[in-house]
Parts: C-alpha cells; structure tokens; sequence
C-alpha cells in the first residue's frame, strides 16, 4: 500500500513539472525588463475617461472606451519614473485591449512625451512554450532529442533556401522548394527513425505521394481552367502566385502524409511473413487517411476564417467570400487529399516488398 502510494505521489510530481516550469517562466518574465532597450512601464493607476459606441455604415456595432494610465517605467536611464498617457480600445479586441493595473506595455518616448505601442506579451509566450517542452519531454523521453534536432535542422534548411531564393529572384523557386520537400523528409525520417528501412521506406514513399498528388492536382487545375480558382488572392504575393500556390500545398501536405506513412511502415515491417502484409497495410492507411484529410481541411480553412468573417461583415455575399477567401483553402486540401490517398498502397506495396526476408 505504502508502495503504491509512493508511486502515486511520485507521477504527481513528475506530470506537475510543466506547470512549475510554466509558473517559473512567467514569474521571471516579469522581471526581465533590463533585458530590453525599449522603454516597458507597468501600470500603477487606470482610470476610465471616456466610453462611446460606435457604429459603421454596415451596421456593425462596438464602444471604444479611451482611458488615462499612468505607469512606473521599469527599464532605461528613467527607471521608476512615473509617466503619464491615453490609451484607447475596442470592445472587440481587434487590435488592442483593455489596460489594467499590473499590465505591462511597451512605450516610445516623443519629445516629453510617452506613447503606448503594445503589450509587453513575452511571459505568457515564453511560459508556455516551456510547458510544452516540459511535457513533450515527459511524453516522449528520449525521442525528444532527436525531434527536436530535425526540427532545428529543417528550419535551418528553410532559412537557407530562402535566403537562396531572395538571392536568385525567384528563378528556380519551385525546383528550390520542392527539393527542400524532398530534403525535409529525408532529414525528418532519418532523425526520427534512424538509418534503418523503416525510414528509407516512409521517405520514398512520402515523396512519391505527395508528388504523384502534386502532379494530379495540377493536371486537374489545368484541365478545368482553373474554374473559380482565384490564384491572384495568395497573400502578398505580386509574382509567380500559381508557383508559390503549388510551393504552399506541398510544405502544407508534407506532414501528414509523413506521419500517415510512418504509422503503416512501422505496422507493416513489425507483421510476422504468413500474415497479408499488404493487405494489413491497407486496413491501417483506410483508417488513419480519414482523420488526417479531416484535419489539413481544418487548417487551411482555419487559416481564412478570419477574414472571411471580415467579408461577410462588409457586405460580400457567402458565395463570393468561399471563391475569393476560402477557395484555395479548399483547392489545397483536395490535391492534400489526394497524397494521402495515394500514400496508402504505395507505402503498402514498398513496406510489403522491402519486408521480405532477403529484402533488406
């Protein structure tokens, strides 16, 4: 009993790690102020001077509420220093927030002047990544290590071919891109699997997917004329946007169809030979592909919930908003589709084949 109770109290303790980590973060994060050139104050005194609602020409309602903060200033030659300004906000939220007492804010100084330019947010940020840290450390041990040095090592890569692509004028931007593709997953597969067949086969076959689905989304965009396919409406983009349309499909898709193909290979290298490797193979991508389609059509589509909110509140009807806003949402979930879908029996097929004995 005492033994069990022992137990119990230990794994309260290890699985309380993230929150003392989070509480520690943020509770230094607050006093790390010196850390900045910029001037940061922290609100001693609020008071409310003014609230108004506001109405626009479409009938969208919100109240601005304008109000007088004073605040000690916590950093630079004027530490503690009280200063003096007007702050004012929108109900909504949508591009500022209420101060209170406690609050801390970035501030710019104007001859005599103080003016507020933003929240000091760094505490809850830095907290919570912390938390996550420490719990995908507790969840994954080991493995942690190695995943989180493929991701330092794809965003290195990233940095570089951007910093190559910024250089050349977007000259082989695709063929740039779609080797960083192929890159990311060997990197990835070789990290998280190890040198083995598991990774040679998720590899090959995640960059085959997703190619082959690449190639028959283009075939059908090109087909169709690319119907109600605005590619004009990529975001800040002024040259090349079919190319960066196909470049943002295959960095999007890439994941799941990586994960897809790891979950069938290690299934399938882990059968004994009397069983129908290819067949189990099958069984197993026809129930992951569902989610995994689920889930890239909720990011891309999550990606422009936002303004398409913002569409409908101006007056554009449903159907304008889905074509201009959420149509290469869409369009970008099918070709995503369609690699996920095909990932299936070929990772099957090549998890099956490299399998058998003699095969290595």
């Amino acid at each position: 009993m005492n033994r069990f109770y022992g137990k119990t109290i230990s794994a309260k303790v290890k699985w309380g790690l993230p929150l003392l980590v989070f509480a520690v973060i943020f509770g230094l994060a607050r006093w790390d102020a010196g850390l900045y050139r910029q001037p940061i104050g922290q609100v001693t005194a609020v008071r409310t001077t003014q609230t108004r609602a506001i109405t626009d020409n479409l009938g969208n309602r919100d109240r601005t509420t304008r109000q007088a903060v004073t605040a000690r200033l916590l950093n630079t030659e004027a530490r503690g220093r009280v200063v003096h300004f007007n702050h004012t906000s929108v109900r909504s939220g949508a591009m500022d927030s209420r101060l209170q007492v406690g609050s801390q804010v970035f501030l710019s100084q104007q001859n005599s002047r103080f003016v507020l330019l933003n929240r000091k947010r760094d505490g809850i940020v830095l907290a919570l990544f912390g938390f996550a840290v420490a719990l995908l450390v507790l969840i994954m041990r080991r493995r942690f290590v190695m995943t989180a040095l493929s991701i330092l090592a794809n965003i290195g890569l990233l940095l570089l071919v951007l910093r190559v692509d910024f250089n050349s004028h977007q000259v082989a931007a695709f063929g740039l891109f779609a080797g960083l593709a192929v890159t990311f997953t060997v990197v990835t597969a070789l990290f998280v699997l190890g040198v083995s067949r598991s990774a040679a086969i998720a590899a090959t076959a995640t960059i085959g997917a997703t190619a082959a689905g690449v190639a028959l989304g283009y075939a059908v965009f090109h087909l169709t004329g690319y119907k109600d396919l605005h590619l004009e409406a990529v975001k800040y983009v002024t040259q090349a946007p079919q190319l960066l349309f196909f470049v943002q499909i295959i960095i999007g898709s890439l994941g799941a169809v990586f994960d897809e193909c790891t979950d069938i290979t290690a299934a399938v290298i882990e059968l004994p030979p009397t069983q129908n490797r290819f067949t189990a193979g099958m069984a197993i991508g026809r129930s992951v592909m569902g989610p995994l389609i689920a889930v890239l059509f909720m990011i891309f589509i999550a990606e422009t919930f936002t303004e398409s909110v913002l569409w409908l509140r101006n007056g554009n009807s449903i159907a304008q908003t889905v074509i201009w806003v959420m149509g290469l949402g869409f369009a970008q979930s099918l070709v995503s589709a369609f690699g996920i879908v095909l990932a299936v029996p070929l990772t099957s097929g090549l998890a099956t084949f490299l399998a058998k004995e003699g095969r290595a």
